[in-house]
């Protein structure tokens, strides 16, 4: 386990690690009898009381009155807070030494500008550490303490045209502009000094497109009056009590305050921070209290977060990352972000813990898009969960059970309209098995036509199982047929052109469903929340159901494992022979690529994609590019992240439940055979036919899937076994008249064929008809 870093850039360091003016000076300023009394000082609060009564405002706090308020209480102005906050000082006074005390509150005083604590509040403002801060800057830091929104080292303010490059080194101050915010849209010298600074190597080439395209605005940071005046009161105190000579007195005085902010790195945006700090006070918001009161508990409180993070896990995720080699086409957007995209989310799906976490790549800062919660459409990794799982799930599919791939033969009218194309040489049959690891979307829609009566029966059964799976982001609305709005559809829900999409963080914990024997598990990313001495405030209890049987499970697994072995995914399979399960997936000519995979230890699911909505300095949107390698692309980034992962693992296979037995059959016509792939069945199932013909595997022209799109193609499907093979003629086979879909094989083939178009978060429109991967 692993404890969340601060909201606010706290850094713990010891007392000794800390300059002996800035004790010297928060004692004087703030506490100047705090080596004599015991946590409570009579003395203090008398006398803030009768300034109260004269209409003057005096604090009456000691240091570990205020450190009970910053870790134990709340900024509460009740008597009910101060009295709590006077029994916990004199009990800490009791079991705690003073330097302990004092090391508790130099570690916590907020300090501004997000700072907490003196090696934040040293690094943020001097770039130096706490145990070199001099004594000018140590009474600064000490003043801030008052009103650290007032008396905060330094202010920011417009950049007027008249500053060197020795005036704003160090110096330079980015904000998000947004239509919220209160920043003033840049001037035209304001700008003309962006293109100083890019000149003066100042900012980097992503800081200066997003300047120019007014997605931030730069400041510059500037002494504080107000800080300085404050100093010199501090200053004063120290002298007074002497904790200083008259000659450091005048010597601090003098001395040049020289902010320097630290070096700003573009570094993976691993945004597993914000998403500690969400979970967590979104937790303490359903204990009772207020959002002001959780948010100032988990900046403030010093609470012990303990986060489901394996640093192992998220280094090895971080590393691959950096790696520019393992993402196609690098190129950097017009608001300054390198694209594509990509994120990456790894669970423990035994119990739900998110034991890693990427959401985007080569971004500074926080409170960025979270790509890993963030839904992006999500091509055929949805076939397992919506189809196949539902077909095996009625006990009357098998992997053995027979279809043709070939255009045509659909059951419902809607679909015969529809019309999808094969991305598999659409020749002959498949068996249920071939048909997921070869992606073929003709044998998906014929698939999910059998698993109810009627086109909204098996839609009403598709979006129940996506919705057991944990989705949350259907458009599940039956009061409109508008496409763009509804995801109650087959094209939506059988090749994955969803209005909004999934996220990976969703979609690894479906997949982790299949993986944990068909259990889900709700995601968590903390375990517990403790207050700084250990008493627990929250457990973390994940929602736990069952959304199918072991046995299910088990023969999805199975066949998620023949698509690495006899399918799609080859590429996939990791070192030592570690089992491996999974699907590949891209969406209309490769726009987003996906794989999401598992073992017998952890599940991932990793997309590549282009951000969607991004608009030129002109305003116009940005298109969306193909990704290079399809599928592939995403396939070896997560097998290099996953082969780091899995180095020093044991190799073993996934648990097999009782109930499941194994038997041959033919890929192509799911009959029995001797010389056929090993296919898992459920007790009470089996093949129902015998075949005597040869099981190899026939060579798919994926990237001449139109030869397959004439009048005439033979079609039907057919279940139990049935060969789908040779059925009747599709008389709505007539060279593309109808809305076709944009089906590509195995990264390959990315054809644009129209289609019913589905919006993707901000403009990047997805053919609902997607690809065969």
């Amino acid at each position: 386990m692993s404890t969340a870093p601060s909201a606010n850039n706290k850094t713990p360091v010891p007392l000794s690690q800390m300059s002996p003016y800035l004790k010297k000076a928060i004692v004087s300023i703030e506490d100047e009898r705090f080596y004599q009394h015991g946590g409570f000082d009579p003395k203090g609060l008398a006398r803030s009381v009768v300034m109260r009564l004269f209409g003057k405002r005096q604090g009456g706090s000691t240091i570990p009155m205020q450190v009970s308020k910053m870790l134990l209480t709340s900024s509460e102005q009740t008597m009910s807070r101060k009295i709590k906050d006077i029994y916990y000082a004199v009990e800490m006074d009791k079991k705690l030494k003073k330097d302990d005390i004092l090391e508790l509150y130099l570690n916590n005083f907020f300090v501004g500008k997000g700072l907490s604590g003196a090696e934040a509040g040293a690094r943020g403002y001097f770039d130096k550490s706490a145990k070199d801060l001099t004594l000018a800057e140590s009474a600064l830091l000490a003043g801030s303490t008052k009103n650290p929104s007032k008396y905060s080292a330094y202010k920011s303010a417009k950049l007027d045209g008249s500053e060197t490059k020795e005036d704003l080194d160090h110096r330079i101050l980015t904000f998000v502009n947004t239509e919220d915010d209160d920043l003033d849209e840049p001037t035209e010298t304001e700008l003309k000094m962006v293109d100083k600074l890019y000149e003066w190597g100042l900012i980097n080439e992503g800081t200066y497109k997003q300047a120019k395209t007014g997605s931030i605005v730069i400041r510059k940071a500037v002494n504080n009056p107000d800080a300085k005046e404050r100093q010199e009161t501090v200053l004063g105190k120290m002298k007074e009590l002497g904790y200083i000579t008259q000659k450091e007195y005048t010597e601090a005085l003098a001395e040049e305050i020289v902010i320097k902010l630290p070096e700003e790195s573009n570094k993976v945006s691993n945004s597993v921070e914000d998403l500690i700090e969400s979970k967590v006070i979104s937790a303490l918001v359903d204990q009772g209290n207020t959002r002001e009161e959780a948010e100032n508990m988990y900046y403030n409180g010093g609470l012990i977060v303990n986060t489901t993070i394996d640093p192992k896990i998220q280094e090895a995720i971080e590393a691959e990352y950096k790696n520019t080699n393992n993402f196609p086409g690098n190129v950097l957007g017009p608001d300054g972000v390198l694209q594509p995209q990509s994120a990456t989310v790894i669970i423990d799906y035994r119990n739900g813990q998110i034991k890693g976490l990427v959401g985007g790549r080569n971004i500074s800062g926080r409170k960025t898009l979270n790509r890993a919660i963030t839904p992006r459409q999500p091509g055929s990794t949805i076939k397992p969960l919506a189809i196949y799982t539902p077909a095996i799930d009625t006990m009357s599919i098998t992997q053995a059970t027979a279809f043709s791939d070939a255009r045509g033969g659909y059951r419902f009218e809607e679909n015969r309209k529809w019309n999808p194309k094969t991305t598999t040489a659409g020749g002959g049959s498949m068996s249920l098995r071939l048909g997921l690891a070869k992606s073929s979307n003709t044998v998906a829609v014929k698939v999910a036509e059998l698993l109810g009566d009627s086109y909204e029966d098996c839609v009403d059964v598709m979006i129940d199982y996506l919705k057991n799976f944990g989705v949350t982001s259907l458009a599940d609305n039956k009061a409109t047929k508008d496409s763009n709005n509804t995801d109650r559809r087959f094209p939506a829900l059988t090749l994955g052109g969803l209005t909004y999409g999934i996220s990976p963080l969703e979609m690894a914990t479906a997949y982790g469903a299949l993986a944990n024997g068909g259990q889900y598990i709700e995601p968590t990313i903390f375990t517990s929340i403790e207050t700084f001495d250990h008493q627990s405030i929250v457990d973390s209890n994940p929602e736990k159901k069952r959304v199918v049987d072991p046995q299910v499970a088990y023969v999805m697994t199975d066949m998620l494992k023949a698509v690495i072995t006899e399918g799609t995914a080859k590429k996939a399979s990791l070192p030592n022979e570690m089992p491996v399960a999974g699907k590949t997936g891209t969406t209309n000519s490769s726009k987003e690529a996906w794989f999401v995979g598992y073992t017998p230890y952890y599940v991932g699911a990793t997309y590549i994609a282009d951000d969607a909505g991004v608009r030129d300095a002109e305003g116009k949107i940005v298109k969306t590019r193909n990704i290079g390698g399809g599928s592939t692309s995403s396939l070896l980034l997560w097998k290099n992240i996953m082969t780091r992962v899995h180095q020093n693992l044991e190799k073993k296979d996934f648990d097999k439940p009782e109930g499941i037995y194994f038997t041959k059959i033919n890929l192509h016509d799911g009959g029995t055979s001797s010389s056929g792939s090993n296919a898992a069945f459920i007790d009470g199932t089996s093949a129902t036919r015998v075949t005597t013909a040869p099981s190899t595997e026939k060579k798919e022209d994926t990237a001449a899937e139109n030869q397959n799109n004439t009048s005439g193609n033979t079609g039907g499907n057919s279940s139990g076994g049935n060969n789908g093979n040779a059925g009747n003629s599709d008389n709505n086979n007539n060279n593309n008249n109808t809305p076709s879909d944009n089906n590509t094989g195995d990264n390959n083939a990315n054809n644009n064929n129209g289609g019913n178009n589905a919006p993707d978060n901000g403009g990047n429109n997805v053919d609902t008809g997607a690809e065969g991967n």
